[in-house]
Protein backbone atom coordinates (compact mmCIF):
# COMPACT_ATOMS: atom_id res chain seq x y z
CA UNK A 1 0.00 0.00 0.00
CA UNK A 2 1.28 3.44 -0.86
CA UNK A 3 2.09 5.83 1.97
CA UNK A 4 2.61 9.53 1.81
CA UNK A 5 1.57 9.70 -1.83
CA UNK A 6 0.15 12.89 -3.29
CA UNK A 7 -2.34 13.11 -6.11
CA UNK A 8 -5.97 13.45 -7.06
CA UNK A 9 -8.38 10.81 -8.13
CA UNK A 10 -6.81 7.68 -9.46
CA UNK A 11 -3.57 8.18 -7.55
CA UNK A 12 -3.53 4.48 -6.78
CA UNK A 13 -3.63 3.56 -10.42
CA UNK A 14 -0.48 1.93 -11.77
CA UNK A 15 -0.40 4.16 -14.82
CA UNK A 16 -0.47 7.21 -12.55
CA UNK A 17 2.52 5.78 -10.68
CA UNK A 18 4.47 5.46 -13.90
CA UNK A 19 3.71 9.05 -14.84
CA UNK A 20 4.90 10.15 -11.40
CA UNK A 21 8.09 8.19 -11.87
CA UNK A 22 8.77 9.87 -15.19
CA UNK A 23 8.14 13.27 -13.63
CA UNK A 24 10.44 12.59 -10.67
CA UNK A 25 13.24 10.90 -12.57
CA UNK A 26 13.23 12.58 -15.97
CA UNK A 27 15.45 15.55 -16.69
CA UNK A 28 17.75 15.51 -13.68
CA UNK A 29 18.53 11.78 -13.80
CA UNK A 30 19.04 11.88 -17.57
CA UNK A 31 21.38 14.87 -17.26
CA UNK A 32 23.38 13.33 -14.42
CA UNK A 33 23.58 10.01 -16.26
CA UNK A 34 24.97 11.85 -19.29
CA UNK A 35 27.64 13.54 -17.17
CA UNK A 36 28.59 10.29 -15.49
CA UNK A 37 28.70 8.54 -18.85
CA UNK A 38 31.15 11.13 -20.15
CA UNK A 39 33.30 11.07 -17.03
CA UNK A 40 33.17 7.38 -16.21
CA UNK A 41 32.36 5.22 -19.19
CA UNK A 42 34.16 7.12 -21.93
CA UNK A 43 37.27 7.57 -19.79
CA UNK A 44 37.16 3.91 -18.81
CA UNK A 45 36.93 2.98 -22.48
CA UNK A 46 40.09 4.97 -23.13
CA UNK A 47 41.67 3.32 -20.09
CA UNK A 48 40.57 -0.09 -21.33
CA UNK A 49 42.25 0.51 -24.68
CA UNK A 50 45.44 1.46 -22.83
CA UNK A 51 45.17 -1.62 -20.59
CA UNK A 52 44.65 -3.91 -23.58
CA UNK A 53 47.73 -2.49 -25.25
CA UNK A 54 49.67 -2.89 -21.99
CA UNK A 55 48.60 -6.55 -21.84
CA UNK A 56 49.81 -7.13 -25.39
CA UNK A 57 53.02 -5.29 -24.55
CA UNK A 58 53.83 -7.02 -21.25
CA UNK A 59 52.65 -10.58 -21.91
CA UNK A 60 50.57 -12.84 -19.68
CA UNK A 61 52.94 -13.18 -16.70
CA UNK A 62 53.84 -9.51 -16.22
CA UNK A 63 50.24 -8.50 -16.85
CA UNK A 64 49.25 -11.01 -14.17
CA UNK A 65 51.59 -9.27 -11.69
CA UNK A 66 50.17 -5.86 -12.59
CA UNK A 67 46.60 -7.20 -12.23
CA UNK A 68 47.34 -8.45 -8.70
CA UNK A 69 48.74 -5.00 -7.81
CA UNK A 70 45.70 -3.21 -9.24
CA UNK A 71 43.30 -5.51 -7.37
CA UNK A 72 45.24 -4.93 -4.15
CA UNK A 73 45.08 -1.15 -4.71
CA UNK A 74 41.28 -1.31 -5.03
CA UNK A 75 41.15 -3.12 -1.69
CA UNK A 76 43.31 -0.51 0.02
CA UNK A 77 41.38 2.30 -1.65
CA UNK A 78 38.18 1.01 -0.11
CA UNK A 79 39.71 1.13 3.37
CA UNK A 80 40.07 4.90 3.01
CA UNK A 81 36.25 5.05 2.83
CA UNK A 82 34.75 2.09 4.70
CA UNK A 83 31.19 3.04 3.77
CA UNK A 84 31.39 6.75 4.67
CA UNK A 85 30.31 7.69 1.14
CA UNK A 86 26.97 5.97 1.70
CA UNK A 87 26.33 7.59 5.08
CA UNK A 88 27.19 11.02 3.60
CA UNK A 89 24.68 10.47 0.78
CA UNK A 90 22.10 9.22 3.29
CA UNK A 91 22.50 12.21 5.60
CA UNK A 92 23.10 14.77 2.86
CA UNK A 93 19.85 13.97 1.05
CA UNK A 94 17.73 14.53 4.17
CA UNK A 95 15.70 17.74 4.41
CA UNK A 96 17.63 20.66 6.01
CA UNK A 97 20.92 18.71 6.09
CA UNK A 98 24.01 20.74 7.11
CA UNK A 99 26.19 19.67 4.20
CA UNK A 100 29.16 21.82 5.27
CA UNK A 101 29.50 20.06 8.62
CA UNK A 102 28.85 16.68 7.04
CA UNK A 103 31.53 17.14 4.39
CA UNK A 104 34.09 18.48 6.87
CA UNK A 105 33.59 15.45 9.08
CA UNK A 106 33.77 13.17 6.04
CA UNK A 107 37.11 14.70 5.00
CA UNK A 108 38.68 14.38 8.46
CA UNK A 109 37.63 10.76 8.90
CA UNK A 110 38.92 9.81 5.45
CA UNK A 111 42.34 11.29 6.27
CA UNK A 112 42.51 9.13 9.40
CA UNK A 113 41.40 6.05 7.49
CA UNK A 114 44.06 6.76 4.85
CA UNK A 115 46.88 6.87 7.39
CA UNK A 116 45.75 3.61 8.96
CA UNK A 117 45.39 1.95 5.55
CA UNK A 118 48.93 2.94 4.52
CA UNK A 119 50.43 1.41 7.67
CA UNK A 120 48.43 -1.82 7.31
CA UNK A 121 49.31 -2.09 3.61
CA UNK A 122 53.03 -1.96 4.31
CA UNK A 123 52.70 -4.87 6.73
CA UNK A 124 50.45 -6.87 4.39
CA UNK A 125 52.74 -6.56 1.35
CA UNK A 126 55.82 -7.55 3.36
CA UNK A 127 54.01 -10.59 4.79
CA UNK A 128 52.06 -11.90 1.79
CA UNK A 129 54.39 -11.29 -1.18
CA UNK A 130 57.95 -12.60 -0.81
CA UNK A 131 58.79 -12.15 -4.52
CA UNK A 132 60.80 -8.86 -4.76
CA UNK A 133 59.46 -8.04 -8.23
CA UNK A 134 55.83 -8.45 -7.19
CA UNK A 135 56.43 -6.51 -3.99
CA UNK A 136 58.06 -3.60 -5.82
CA UNK A 137 55.17 -3.30 -8.28
CA UNK A 138 52.67 -3.44 -5.41
CA UNK A 139 54.33 -0.58 -3.56
CA UNK A 140 54.42 1.66 -6.63
CA UNK A 141 50.75 1.04 -7.44
CA UNK A 142 49.26 0.87 -3.96
CA UNK A 143 50.83 3.58 -1.81
CA UNK A 144 50.07 6.62 -4.01
CA UNK A 145 46.61 5.21 -4.71
CA UNK A 146 45.73 5.34 -1.00
CA UNK A 147 46.25 9.11 -0.92
CA UNK A 148 44.54 9.63 -4.27
CA UNK A 149 41.50 7.52 -3.35
CA UNK A 150 40.99 9.43 -0.09
CA UNK A 151 41.05 12.79 -1.88
CA UNK A 152 39.01 11.73 -4.91
CA UNK A 153 36.23 10.40 -2.73
CA UNK A 154 35.61 13.81 -1.17
CA UNK A 155 34.67 15.46 -4.44
CA UNK A 156 33.02 12.47 -6.09
CA UNK A 157 30.54 11.97 -3.23
CA UNK A 158 29.91 15.67 -2.55
CA UNK A 159 28.89 16.35 -6.14
CA UNK A 160 26.76 13.21 -6.16
CA UNK A 161 24.84 14.46 -3.10
CA UNK A 162 24.18 17.88 -4.66
CA UNK A 163 23.49 16.17 -8.01
CA UNK A 164 26.07 18.21 -9.94
CA UNK A 165 27.70 15.18 -11.43
CA UNK A 166 29.51 17.04 -14.18
CA UNK A 167 32.18 17.67 -11.53
CA UNK A 168 32.28 14.00 -10.55
CA UNK A 169 32.84 13.35 -14.24
CA UNK A 170 35.67 15.90 -14.36
CA UNK A 171 37.48 14.29 -11.42
CA UNK A 172 37.35 10.87 -13.03
CA UNK A 173 38.31 12.27 -16.41
CA UNK A 174 41.51 13.85 -15.11
CA UNK A 175 42.63 10.65 -13.41
CA UNK A 176 41.66 8.39 -16.32
CA UNK A 177 43.22 10.48 -19.06
CA UNK A 178 46.41 10.94 -17.07
CA UNK A 179 46.70 7.16 -16.69
CA UNK A 180 46.00 6.43 -20.34
CA UNK A 181 48.33 9.14 -21.63
CA UNK A 182 51.20 8.05 -19.42
CA UNK A 183 50.72 4.40 -20.40
CA UNK A 184 50.76 5.25 -24.11
CA UNK A 185 53.96 7.24 -23.55
CA UNK A 186 55.53 4.41 -21.56
CA UNK A 187 54.83 1.84 -24.25
CA UNK A 188 56.20 4.16 -26.92
CA UNK A 189 59.40 4.57 -24.89
CA UNK A 190 59.53 0.81 -24.12
CA UNK A 191 59.32 1.21 -20.35
CA UNK A 192 59.51 -2.01 -18.27
CA UNK A 193 56.79 -3.02 -15.81
CA UNK A 194 58.65 -1.31 -12.94
CA UNK A 195 58.28 2.04 -14.78
CA UNK A 196 54.66 1.52 -15.85
CA UNK A 197 53.41 0.56 -12.37
CA UNK A 198 53.82 4.04 -10.76
CA UNK A 199 51.57 5.54 -13.45
CA UNK A 200 48.45 4.08 -11.83
CA UNK A 201 49.21 5.47 -8.39
CA UNK A 202 50.23 8.92 -9.61
CA UNK A 203 47.06 9.18 -11.73
CA UNK A 204 44.97 8.65 -8.59
CA UNK A 205 46.87 11.44 -6.85
CA UNK A 206 46.24 13.80 -9.79
CA UNK A 207 42.51 13.10 -9.65
CA UNK A 208 42.53 13.60 -5.88
CA UNK A 209 44.14 17.04 -6.12
CA UNK A 210 41.53 18.14 -8.68
CA UNK A 211 38.81 16.83 -6.37
CA UNK A 212 40.04 18.83 -3.36
CA UNK A 213 40.38 21.99 -5.46
CA UNK A 214 36.82 21.74 -6.81
CA UNK A 215 35.27 21.10 -3.41
CA UNK A 216 37.45 23.60 -1.54
CA UNK A 217 36.14 26.42 -3.73
CA UNK A 218 32.57 25.69 -2.56
CA UNK A 219 32.71 24.22 0.93
CA UNK A 220 35.30 24.62 3.73
CA UNK A 221 36.86 21.26 4.49
CA UNK A 222 37.49 21.94 8.20
CA UNK A 223 34.15 23.51 9.13
CA UNK A 224 33.05 21.22 11.94
CA UNK A 225 31.90 17.70 12.61
CA UNK A 226 28.71 15.67 12.43
CA UNK A 227 28.38 12.45 14.42
CA UNK A 228 25.51 11.22 12.23
CA UNK A 229 28.10 10.05 9.67
CA UNK A 230 29.02 7.22 12.02
CA UNK A 231 25.44 6.07 12.68
CA UNK A 232 24.86 2.73 11.00
CA UNK A 233 28.31 2.92 9.42
CA UNK A 234 29.18 -0.64 10.31
CA UNK A 235 26.59 -2.16 7.98
CA UNK A 236 27.74 0.04 5.08
CA UNK A 237 31.35 -0.79 5.96
CA UNK A 238 30.82 -4.52 5.97
CA UNK A 239 28.55 -4.46 2.92
CA UNK A 240 30.92 -2.27 0.90
CA UNK A 241 33.93 -4.35 1.96
CA UNK A 242 32.25 -7.51 0.74
CA UNK A 243 31.23 -5.89 -2.57
CA UNK A 244 34.78 -4.70 -3.12
CA UNK A 245 36.30 -8.08 -2.26
CA UNK A 246 33.84 -9.86 -4.53
CA UNK A 247 34.92 -7.71 -7.47
CA UNK A 248 38.66 -8.05 -6.79
CA UNK A 249 39.02 -11.56 -5.39
CA UNK A 250 39.59 -13.10 -8.84
CA UNK A 251 43.24 -12.08 -9.34
CA UNK A 252 44.00 -12.21 -5.62
CA UNK A 253 42.75 -15.79 -5.15
CA UNK A 254 43.89 -17.13 -8.53
CA UNK A 255 47.41 -15.89 -7.82
CA UNK A 256 47.44 -18.33 -4.89
CA UNK A 257 46.04 -21.40 -6.66
CA UNK A 258 47.35 -21.20 -10.25
CA UNK A 259 50.23 -19.64 -12.18
CA UNK A 260 50.61 -15.97 -13.04
CA UNK A 261 49.96 -16.58 -16.75
CA UNK A 262 46.48 -17.91 -15.92
CA UNK A 263 45.93 -14.85 -13.74
CA UNK A 264 46.88 -12.74 -16.77
CA UNK A 265 44.41 -14.56 -19.04
CA UNK A 266 41.62 -14.12 -16.49
CA UNK A 267 42.43 -10.43 -15.94
CA UNK A 268 42.50 -9.78 -19.69
CA UNK A 269 39.11 -11.46 -20.23
CA UNK A 270 37.66 -9.77 -17.13
CA UNK A 271 38.77 -6.35 -18.40
CA UNK A 272 36.06 -6.36 -21.10
CA UNK A 273 32.95 -6.98 -18.93
CA UNK A 274 34.44 -4.77 -16.21
CA UNK A 275 34.33 -1.83 -18.61
CA UNK A 276 31.00 -2.79 -20.16
CA UNK A 277 28.99 -2.97 -16.96
CA UNK A 278 30.15 0.52 -16.05
CA UNK A 279 27.56 1.75 -18.56
CA UNK A 280 24.48 0.42 -16.71
CA UNK A 281 26.31 1.33 -13.51
CA UNK A 282 26.15 4.98 -14.57
CA UNK A 283 22.35 4.78 -14.55
CA UNK A 284 22.39 3.20 -11.09
CA UNK A 285 24.53 6.03 -9.74
CA UNK A 286 22.21 8.64 -11.26
CA UNK A 287 19.08 7.00 -9.79
CA UNK A 288 20.62 6.41 -6.35
CA UNK A 289 19.93 9.82 -4.68
CA UNK A 290 16.30 9.88 -5.92
CA UNK A 291 15.71 6.34 -4.62
CA UNK A 292 17.06 7.42 -1.24
CA UNK A 293 14.75 10.45 -1.27
CA UNK A 294 11.73 8.20 -1.97
CA UNK A 295 12.89 5.87 0.77
CA UNK A 296 13.10 8.75 3.28
CA UNK A 297 9.51 9.74 2.47
CA UNK A 298 8.29 6.17 2.88
CA UNK A 299 6.69 6.33 -0.56
CA UNK A 300 7.01 2.62 -1.28
CA UNK A 301 4.87 2.55 -4.43
CA UNK A 302 6.82 5.34 -6.13
CA UNK A 303 10.08 3.77 -4.94
CA UNK A 304 9.15 0.41 -6.48
CA UNK A 305 8.01 2.02 -9.72
CA UNK A 306 11.24 4.03 -10.07
CA UNK A 307 13.35 1.00 -9.11
CA UNK A 308 11.53 -1.11 -11.71
CA UNK A 309 12.14 1.47 -14.42
CA UNK A 310 15.82 1.59 -13.47
CA UNK A 311 16.05 -2.20 -13.64
CA UNK A 312 14.38 -2.33 -17.05
CA UNK A 313 16.71 0.27 -18.53
CA UNK A 314 19.84 -1.22 -16.99
CA UNK A 315 19.06 -4.80 -17.98
CA UNK A 316 18.25 -3.67 -21.54
CA UNK A 317 21.70 -2.08 -21.76
CA UNK A 318 23.20 -5.23 -20.26
CA UNK A 319 21.65 -7.38 -22.99
CA UNK A 320 22.93 -5.18 -25.80
CA UNK A 321 26.44 -5.07 -24.37
CA UNK A 322 26.76 -8.77 -23.53
CA UNK A 323 25.49 -10.15 -26.82
CA UNK A 324 28.47 -9.40 -29.14
CA UNK A 325 30.91 -11.07 -26.74
CA UNK A 326 28.67 -14.09 -26.21
CA UNK A 327 28.49 -14.63 -29.97
CA UNK A 328 32.14 -14.05 -30.93
CA UNK A 329 34.50 -14.38 -27.92
CA UNK A 330 37.43 -15.82 -29.92
CA UNK A 331 37.21 -13.06 -32.51
CA UNK A 332 37.19 -10.33 -29.84
CA UNK A 333 40.15 -11.77 -27.92
CA UNK A 334 42.32 -12.05 -31.01
CA UNK A 335 41.23 -8.63 -32.25
CA UNK A 336 41.97 -6.88 -28.95
CA UNK A 337 44.86 -8.83 -27.47
CA UNK A 338 46.40 -10.77 -30.34
CA UNK A 339 46.78 -14.48 -31.20
CA UNK A 340 48.97 -15.36 -28.21
CA UNK A 341 46.04 -14.53 -25.90
CA UNK A 342 43.66 -17.07 -27.51
CA UNK A 343 43.55 -19.07 -24.26
CA UNK A 344 41.51 -16.23 -22.71
CA UNK A 345 38.56 -16.68 -25.11
CA UNK A 346 36.65 -19.33 -23.08
CA UNK A 347 36.88 -17.12 -20.01
CA UNK A 348 35.51 -14.14 -21.95
CA UNK A 349 32.50 -16.12 -23.20
CA UNK A 350 31.58 -17.09 -19.63
CA UNK A 351 32.29 -13.63 -18.18
CA UNK A 352 30.04 -11.96 -20.74
CA UNK A 353 27.06 -13.17 -18.70
CA UNK A 354 28.35 -10.98 -15.89
CA UNK A 355 27.34 -7.89 -17.84
CA UNK A 356 23.65 -8.82 -17.63
CA UNK A 357 23.93 -10.09 -14.06
CA UNK A 358 25.64 -6.91 -12.87
CA UNK A 359 23.05 -4.73 -14.60
CA UNK A 360 20.37 -6.63 -12.64
CA UNK A 361 22.19 -6.75 -9.31
CA UNK A 362 22.86 -3.01 -9.09
CA UNK A 363 19.15 -2.08 -8.80
CA UNK A 364 18.28 -5.11 -6.68
CA UNK A 365 20.96 -4.21 -4.15
CA UNK A 366 20.14 -0.49 -4.18
CA UNK A 367 16.49 -1.36 -3.53
CA UNK A 368 17.50 -2.78 -0.15
CA UNK A 369 19.85 0.07 0.77
CA UNK A 370 17.49 2.90 -0.14
CA UNK A 371 14.58 1.28 1.77
CA UNK A 372 16.60 1.06 5.00
CA UNK A 373 17.42 -2.64 4.62
CA UNK A 374 21.19 -2.29 4.33
CA UNK A 375 21.75 -4.98 6.97
CA UNK A 376 19.93 -7.50 4.77
CA UNK A 377 22.06 -6.53 1.78
CA UNK A 378 25.16 -6.98 3.92
CA UNK A 379 24.04 -10.41 5.16
CA UNK A 380 23.51 -11.61 1.59
CA UNK A 381 26.92 -10.37 0.51
CA UNK A 382 28.73 -11.99 3.45
CA UNK A 383 27.25 -15.38 2.55
CA UNK A 384 28.13 -14.87 -1.12
CA UNK A 385 31.69 -13.82 -0.22
CA UNK A 386 32.47 -17.08 1.54
CA UNK A 387 30.87 -19.06 -1.27
CA UNK A 388 32.91 -17.05 -3.77
CA UNK A 389 36.19 -17.73 -1.98
CA UNK A 390 35.53 -21.45 -2.25
CA UNK A 391 34.42 -21.18 -5.87
CA UNK A 392 37.49 -19.22 -7.00
CA UNK A 393 39.88 -21.46 -5.09
CA UNK A 394 38.32 -24.72 -6.24
CA UNK A 395 37.43 -23.89 -9.83
CA UNK A 396 40.55 -21.77 -10.37
CA UNK A 397 42.87 -24.51 -9.16
CA UNK A 398 41.21 -27.04 -11.47
CA UNK A 399 40.58 -25.00 -14.63
CA UNK A 400 42.70 -21.84 -14.28
CA UNK A 401 41.30 -18.74 -15.97
CA UNK A 402 38.18 -20.55 -17.23
CA UNK A 403 37.41 -21.81 -13.74
CA UNK A 404 37.88 -18.29 -12.39
CA UNK A 405 35.36 -16.99 -14.94
CA UNK A 406 32.81 -19.64 -13.92
CA UNK A 407 33.33 -18.66 -10.27
CA UNK A 408 32.69 -14.99 -11.10
CA UNK A 409 29.36 -15.80 -12.78
CA UNK A 410 28.38 -18.08 -9.89
CA UNK A 411 29.04 -15.23 -7.44
CA UNK A 412 26.80 -12.82 -9.37
CA UNK A 413 24.03 -15.42 -9.70
CA UNK A 414 24.07 -16.15 -5.98
CA UNK A 415 23.97 -12.42 -5.23
CA UNK A 416 20.90 -11.95 -7.40
CA UNK A 417 19.03 -14.77 -5.66
CA UNK A 418 19.95 -13.41 -2.25
CA UNK A 419 18.86 -9.83 -3.02
CA UNK A 420 15.49 -11.05 -4.26
CA UNK A 421 14.87 -13.24 -1.22
CA UNK A 422 15.88 -10.47 1.21
CA UNK A 423 13.45 -7.90 -0.21
CA UNK A 424 9.69 -8.22 0.46
CA UNK A 425 9.05 -6.79 -3.01
CA UNK A 426 12.12 -8.45 -4.54
CA UNK A 427 10.30 -11.00 -6.65
CA UNK A 428 7.89 -8.39 -8.03
CA UNK A 429 10.83 -6.10 -8.83
CA UNK A 430 12.75 -8.86 -10.62
CA UNK A 431 9.73 -10.12 -12.54
CA UNK A 432 8.64 -6.67 -13.72
CA UNK A 433 12.11 -5.41 -14.46
CA UNK A 434 13.94 -8.34 -16.04
CA UNK A 435 11.58 -10.94 -17.51
CA UNK A 436 11.35 -9.46 -21.01
CA UNK A 437 15.02 -8.52 -21.36
CA UNK A 438 16.31 -11.84 -19.98
CA UNK A 439 14.08 -13.76 -22.40
CA UNK A 440 15.45 -11.69 -25.28
CA UNK A 441 19.07 -12.40 -24.29
CA UNK A 442 18.55 -16.15 -23.88
CA UNK A 443 16.71 -16.29 -27.19
CA UNK A 444 19.41 -14.29 -28.96
CA UNK A 445 22.20 -16.43 -27.46
CA UNK A 446 20.45 -19.64 -28.54
CA UNK A 447 19.83 -18.26 -32.02
CA UNK A 448 23.45 -17.17 -32.21
CA UNK A 449 24.79 -20.57 -31.20
CA UNK A 450 22.67 -22.30 -33.85
CA UNK A 451 22.93 -19.82 -36.69
CA UNK A 452 24.48 -16.38 -36.27
CA UNK A 453 27.97 -17.62 -35.35
CA UNK A 454 28.33 -19.05 -38.82
CA UNK A 455 28.25 -15.48 -40.15
CA UNK A 456 31.07 -12.97 -40.18
CA UNK A 457 31.16 -10.87 -36.99
CA UNK A 458 30.71 -7.78 -39.16
CA UNK A 459 27.28 -9.14 -40.14
CA UNK A 460 26.30 -11.19 -37.09
CA UNK A 461 26.92 -8.49 -34.48
CA UNK A 462 24.81 -5.73 -36.10
CA UNK A 463 22.02 -8.19 -36.92
CA UNK A 464 22.01 -9.61 -33.39
CA UNK A 465 22.03 -6.15 -31.79
CA UNK A 466 19.26 -4.88 -34.05
CA UNK A 467 16.99 -7.85 -33.43
CA UNK A 468 17.56 -7.77 -29.66
CA UNK A 469 17.03 -4.01 -29.45
CA UNK A 470 13.86 -4.09 -31.52
CA UNK A 471 12.51 -6.99 -29.46
CA UNK A 472 13.04 -5.21 -26.13
CA UNK A 473 11.58 -1.91 -27.36
CA UNK A 474 8.64 -3.67 -28.97
CA UNK A 475 7.81 -5.92 -26.01
CA UNK A 476 8.23 -3.49 -23.11
CA UNK A 477 6.12 -0.34 -22.98
CA UNK A 478 8.27 1.39 -20.32
CA UNK A 479 11.48 0.86 -22.27
CA UNK A 480 9.79 2.03 -25.46
CA UNK A 481 8.47 5.22 -23.84
CA UNK A 482 11.83 5.95 -22.22
CA UNK A 483 13.75 5.46 -25.45
CA UNK A 484 11.36 7.72 -27.36
CA UNK A 485 11.57 10.36 -24.60
CA UNK A 486 15.36 10.35 -24.75
CA UNK A 487 15.26 10.56 -28.55
CA UNK A 488 12.96 13.58 -28.40
CA UNK A 489 15.19 15.35 -25.88
CA UNK A 490 18.28 14.67 -27.95
CA UNK A 491 16.46 15.94 -31.02
CA UNK A 492 15.48 19.17 -29.24
CA UNK A 493 19.06 19.63 -28.05
CA UNK A 494 20.39 19.14 -31.58
CA UNK A 495 17.87 21.60 -32.99
CA UNK A 496 18.82 24.09 -30.30
CA UNK A 497 22.51 23.67 -31.11
CA UNK A 498 21.72 24.32 -34.77
CA UNK A 499 20.05 27.60 -33.87
CA UNK A 500 16.47 26.48 -34.39
CA UNK A 501 15.61 27.38 -30.82
CA UNK A 502 13.98 25.40 -28.05
CA UNK A 503 11.14 26.43 -25.83
CA UNK A 504 11.66 25.70 -22.15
Amino acid sequence: MSTGRRGGPGSGDEHHDKKAVHRLSGTRILKNAAYLFAGNVLVRLVGAVAAILVARYLGARDYGILSVALAFSVVTGYFTDLGLSHTLIREGTKPDADLKRLLAGFFKIRLLFGLGTAAASLAAVETLYPDPEVRRVLYWVVMPNILGAAFQGVGAVYFQVVQQMQYTALIRTVSGLFTAGALFLGMALRWPLSFLAPVYGLAAVAGGLVSLWLVGRRVPLFAGWDRSLLQGLWSFTLGGLVIMLLSQMGPLILERVTDLAQVGYFAAAFRIPAVLYQIPGVLAEAYYPQLFADGHRGDERTHLALNTLELKMMSALGVLMALPFLLYPDWWIQLLFGPRWAAAAPALEILSWMVLLQSVNYPLADALTTKGMQSRRTAVLVVVLFAGLGAYAGLGARWGSTGGAAAAVAVESASMIGFVLANPTGWALLRRGVSVNAAVLFGAAALGALWVRTWSPFVGIPVGELLAGMSMVGLDRDVRERVFTMARRIGRAVRGANGEGEKP
